[in-house]
């Protein structure tokens, strides 16, 4: 990030700004600390929908960044499913794969609440303050009742002074918020008095209860607020109490730069000569320079930002033996910080089971991970608390609770902008504390980021002579019977790591010492195996303000949630008379392709955008060379090369090849013998299984059971491993075939789709879903973000 340094438009004739020297790389280089070390996460979760009812499933996709752009520091995002009293129903574990991940959540049938809570994490991000951590309230249509709060909540009034204090005869703008102890907006207006009780000014709340005046404070006085809530009670709080030195920092936002005014008392000799003044943003530097504020009462300056992204920057006066005495967050909202994505309806029918097409189009080049849900829209209610914008660039960045905080990415107009400075003045920007940084005291680093699972072990009982050059052999066994071997060599303390896996479920690990064939020294030793996961989850309760901010549900739209519910629940009792009557079950018969598929392929590779090719298909499989042979000149779009060395492409991007879900090198690939060879799966780009998204596409090519001489584990040892959450695949059913489905469908969400994934080549994508029932109106939500940090969000009402 370029440094600011003062301009001839910032000196003024006293020479205001000069060089800070050495002191400059004291900030610089805390910064430049801060954000290659302490780098900080954030998450933000896409749900399907954003009402549910006991026994549904909360569809999400979470995206991480840090900072402005896509986080590259953790591999694995934990998720937690909660009960209303903080009890832990769920935990989820899934694979960072091109800064996002997807998973889900099953309400237990019974529960019998009006709200779950969910929350996401990295292990990372639990060295820092736990308010970043992502938490969500959402709300049950269940057939128990809420419980109704008969306390009336308690209403009070906070003052903010622009950059920290109040200063005697010196001007001061001055925010305030009136909220009830729910967190909720008060409207309020009142009067500001001397010690006399003489009005010095009246003030009223201008957005959700927050607004602002200016104030002269005189010597000696005090003053307090004399106001009035919305039912009229007649309330007094006393403002904060004036210094008789220091520096008020008055900031003002405009399109180009930020422009700031220090301000001191013209009567009194002030308390430095100087003072400092430092501005960053995301841990980085923007602005310093060095204001003599003994040669004038009121510097001025402004910081350049053309060409930053948006989000919030902190503009920081320190004195100068670097003690921050004011300080002011303000938010930069360029129009740069979302790409445009265009949804249309290429196919368009609301009729019972009929079949939909969206069509998606993004007009940009670079690389683009989006997730898209389609909901009926008179049973999920409009999302207003928050989105894509108002989490990754201003909620995740500032504590306390923000009202409706999508509200202030709706328009780029002065009054929303006038809203959000509200917001800047009356929250503070606590990423990390100056005080602390600059006396050395730096966040404890008590947990290191995630990569992807990794199986560590720790063998005992053997003395370091024995463990001298020793490695361990193994073999992994999936769910699907598919088996890997696998090596590692074993520290003289015992240590042993399988790095970087990604598998789902649980494994089988068979295990023991390399050239121990009659296994005594493996019989002797023992092993501690673990798969490198946080074990626990969070021993933390939810915030009760945030049951109170939930999205806010209609009546009416409620009351359509109960009833489908019910519905849902007498279906159900239907299916379990029918099962019992009926003597013979039919079910569609399965291909060939489909049986193999689910005897070999797991997780990602299970199902998917792939073509599967059986040796028994193709007379021309078992007389070619190899696999890579057999793929050349093949498949549109699939380019290979069997030179030394083969490789493999798709439309000039790498293509990831992997042998039983374990990824190889081409030459690994090419010495594999046709005849052992079960089934070939070819993956379209992108392939999320592979390392960075598989922009390249995949070719998984998966071995017969029993086909290579590792296969064999009789004798050894082994411990069940868990494995990332199973995927659960969308249920999307096909009713091109109108006698293949007799029972109502209710469905609520009619699609969910958490990777639709674009690049220069791939910039429109068409994505069929068929409707339901009921459904006469479909909402359709598309969130995401590029390669470059920006975001995009599109809502679409289609009747």
């Amino acid at each position: 990030m370029k440094i600011i340094l003062p301009t001839r438009k910032l000196c003024i004739a006293l020479l205001l700004f000069c060089a800070l020297g050495s002191y400059a790389q004291r900030f610089d280089s805390i910064l430049f600390r801060l954000n290659n070390e302490y780098k900080q996460e954030k998450i933000y979760l896409h749900f399907d929908r954003n009402l549910y009812s006991p026994g549904e499933t909360i569809w999400f996709k979470a995206y991480l960044f840090t900072g402005s752009y896509p986080s590259l520091v953790s591999k694995t995002i934990y998720a937690e499913l909660l009960d209303e009293k903080g009890k832990i129903i769920q935990r989820k574990t899934a694979p960072v794969l091109s800064s996002s991940a997807a998973a889900a959540f099953d309400i237990p049938a019974g529960l019998t609440g009006s709200v779950v809570y969910i929350r996401a994490y990295t292990r990372w991000m639990l060295n820092f303050d736990s308010s970043f951590i992502f938490y969500k309230a959402i709300p049950l249509a269940s057939l128990k009742k809420p419980e109704k709060n008969g306390q009336v909540p308690a209403i009070s009034i906070h003052f903010f002074p622009e950059g920290g204090d109040l200063v005697e005869g010196v001007l001061s703008r001055v925010a305030f918020k009136a909220n009830d102890d729910r967190g909720m907006p008060v409207n309020i207006s009142g009067d500001i008095v001397d010690n006399n009780g003489d009005k010095v000014l009246s003030f009223k709340s201008e957005h959700d209860g927050m607004g602002s005046f200016g104030l002269v404070l005189k010597p000696g006085e005090r003053y307090k607020a004399i106001w009035k809530d919305e039912k009229g009670k007649i309330r007094e709080t006393v403002l904060p109490a004036a210094k008789q030195d220091g520096i008020v920092l008055e900031v003002t936002n405009n399109a180009t730069q930020i422009e700031f005014k220090l301000r001191r008392s013209e009567n009194r000799v002030p308390p430095y000569p100087f003072v400092y003044v430092v501005a960053q943003m995301n841990q980085q530097l923007l602005y310093r320079a060095k204001a003599n504020i003994g040669k004038i009462a009121a510097p001025s300056g402004a910081i350049p930002i053309d060409n930053l992204p948006a989000g919030i920057v902190q503009v920081t006066i320190f004195t100068p033996d670097e003690k921050p005495i004011a300080e002011r967050i303000t938010f930069i909202n360029h129009s740069s910080f979302y790409f445009i994505t265009d949804l249309n309806m290429a196919l368009q029918d609301a009729g019972k089971k009929k079949k939909n097409v969206i069509q998606v189009d993004v007009p940009d080049t670079i690389p683009c991970n989006l997730s898209i849900s389609v909901t009926d829209a008179d049973l999920d209610p409009l999302q207003e608390s928050d989105n894509i914008f108002s989490s990754l660039l201003l909620t995740s960045d500032i504590k306390g609770y923000v009202h409706r905080p999508a509200y202030y990415f709706t328009s780029a107009g002065d009054s929303v902008e006038g809203h959000l400075d509200l917001v800047m003045m009356t929250n503070g920007w606590r990423r990390f504390n100056w005080e602390s940084v600059l006396a050395n005291q730096w966040p404890k680093l008590t947990y290191q980021p995630d990569n992807y699972l990794a199986i560590q072990g720790q063998v005992s009982g053997l003395n370091k002579t024995l463990l001298t050059n020793r490695e361990i052999n193994a073999v992994i066994e999936f769910t699907n019977k598919q088996r890997e071997f696998l090596n590692t060599p074993v520290s003289i303390g015992g240590k042993f790591i399988f790095p970087d896996m990604i598998f789902y479920d649980t494994a089988k690990l068979f295990y023991q010492f390399n050239n121990d064939k009659k296994k005594d020294l493996t019989a002797r030793a023992g092993f501690d195996i673990k798969n490198g996961f946080l074990k626990d989850p969070l021993q933390l309760k939810p915030d009760s303000i945030l049951l109170w901010h939930v999205t806010k549900t209609d009546t009416a739209t409620l009351a359509k949630n109960i009833e489908i519910y019910k519905e849902e629940l007498s279906e159900q009792e239907l299916k379990k008379v029918k099962t019992l009557k009926e003597i013979t079950i039919k079910g569609k018969q399965k291909t060939k392709q489909e049986v193999m598929d689910a005897e070999y392929a797991s997780g990602l590779f299970s199902g998917g955008d792939s073509r599967t090719i059986l040796p028994e298909d193709d007379p021309a499989f078992l007389s070619s060379q190899s696999v890579l042979d057999f793929l050349r000149g093949r498949y549109a779009g699939l380019q290979v090369s069997v030179g030394n060395p083969a490789t493999v492409s798709w439309r000039g991007s790498a293509t990831t090849l992997f042998m039983n879900e374990m990824e190889q090198e081409a030459e690994v690939i090419q010495n594999i013998p046709m005849s052992d060879i079960a089934m070939v799966k070819i993956f379209n780009p992108p392939f999320f299984g592979a390392m960075g998204g598989g922009p390249g596409g995949a070719v998984a090519i998966y071995l017969k059971k029993g086909a290579a001489a590792y296969q064999s584990v009789k004798g050894l040892d082994y411990i069940s491993v868990p494995g990332y959450s199973p995927i659960k695949e969308f249920y999307s059913p096909d009713y091109s075939n109108p006698n293949a489905y007799d029972s109502t469908d209710l469905r609520k969400t009619l699609y969910w789709n958490p990777f639709v994934v674009t690049d220069k080549k791939t910039r429109r994508i068409f994505l069929p879903f068929f409707n339901n029932d009921i459904t006469r109106r479909m909402k359709i939500i598309i969130e995401g973000c590029n390669e470059d940090g920006k975001l995009t969000r599109v809502e679409k009402l289609i009747r």
